[in-house]
């Protein structure tokens, strides 16, 4: 919302224009509130873009997507632009491929343009994107239960709730290594031996919900008999529940994009410094990972699945 005397944006739900100090209308200063609490509430740097952008940005965002395997390479190569090689990669790599990420009025001539030299490209929308990069986070399963037992939380502070994973509900299971990446910083300098460490997340993508279920085998605890680690009861469940649903390892070939993330390890956090003697120069650890871009190509990917399932089961 903007100042209706000087036409500049309202930043603050405060009574008068920060800018001019014209006295703002009641509506101008509820929606400067509501953007100032979405903002609050944001805990990705994806989720601080989409409250600062609003959700009219995302409403028309529209994701380009292609299938790979619908034509032949040279078709695929003629159409995007590139050489057959590469749209032979593109095959191998991965069956859909994220083209571009554009607005509303700016989509139909790309569109148009890859319709007519033989493709069939598929639009998932930026509204329901954005509501798929909050993964809800699954606390505990028993993976002797028929069906699967799950705790989940979907929200940070709110309660845990218990439901069932229904392997027919199962629209995409995804799979992706994570990378991370510490390093120590000093004086307001990164230093430049770093190490780098391997995780892994699997998103389950339901028919019904827009949001996926993240299972993390450093948090998610597992139940039922046995004495095996939670990463291969992790990889265990992959392998049962992709016999009954696509499983999607292509993010594995995504050049990884680190960005600030959470450091595993904070749950010592108070333990170590009960111990420690404080110290003056106290070095602090910055961890990079590339979970944002995972949960960007599960929110997409996940989206598209649920479409083109919809679309199959309606027919023709």
């Amino acid at each position: 919302m903007n100042c209706p005397s000087c036409s500049r944006p309202v930043a603050l739900a405060r009574g008068t224009c920060v800018y001019c100090g014209a006295p703002l209308p009641e509506d101008v200063r509820e929606a400067a509130a509501s953007a100032a609490q979405r903002v609050l509430q944001s805990a990705t740097l994806a989720g601080l873009e989409s409250a600062a952008m609003g959700h009219d940005h995302e409403r028309q965002k529209r994701y380009l997507v292609i299938e790979t395997t619908a034509q032949p390479a040279e078709v695929l190569a003629e159409a995007c632009g590139m050489s057959v090689w590469d749209a032979r990669q593109w095959q191998a790599t991965s069956r859909y491929r994220l083209l571009r990420v554009m607005q509303e009025p700016q989509v139909g001539e790309p569109l148009a343009a890859l319709r007519a030299k033989g493709l069939q490209p598929l639009v998932v929308y930026g509204d329901v994107v954005a509501q798929a990069r909050s993964p809800i986070p699954v606390e505990s399963i028993d993976i002797s239960a028929l069906p699967l037992q799950c705790t989940l939380r979907e929200e940070p502070e709110g309660a845990v709730s218990r439901k069932e994973l229904s392997e027919p509900e199962i629209a995409l299971i995804i799979s992706a290594p994570i990378k991370r990446e510490r390093q120590k910083e000093q004086r307001s300098r990164l230093r430049q031996d770093t190490r780098l460490e391997e995780a892994w997340l699997v998103h389950v993508h339901l028919r019904h919900e827009t949001r996926p279920w993240e299972i993390d085998p450093r948090r998610t605890a597992y139940g039922g008999p046995g004495l095996a680690s939670a990463h291969m009861r992790t990889l265990e469940l992959v392998r049962r529940l992709a016999t009954v649903a696509p499983l999607d390892e292509a993010f594995k070939n995504i050049v990884p994009a680190l960005s600030p993330g959470a450091d595993p390890s904070n749950e010592l956090a108070g333990f170590q410094s009960s111990r420690a003697k404080p110290r003056d120069k106290e070095q602090k650890t910055v961890v990079l990972d590339n979970v944002t871009q995972f949960r960007e190509y599960s929110a997409w990917r996940g989206a598209l699945e649920r479409m083109v399932s919809a679309r199959s089961i309606a027919g023709p």
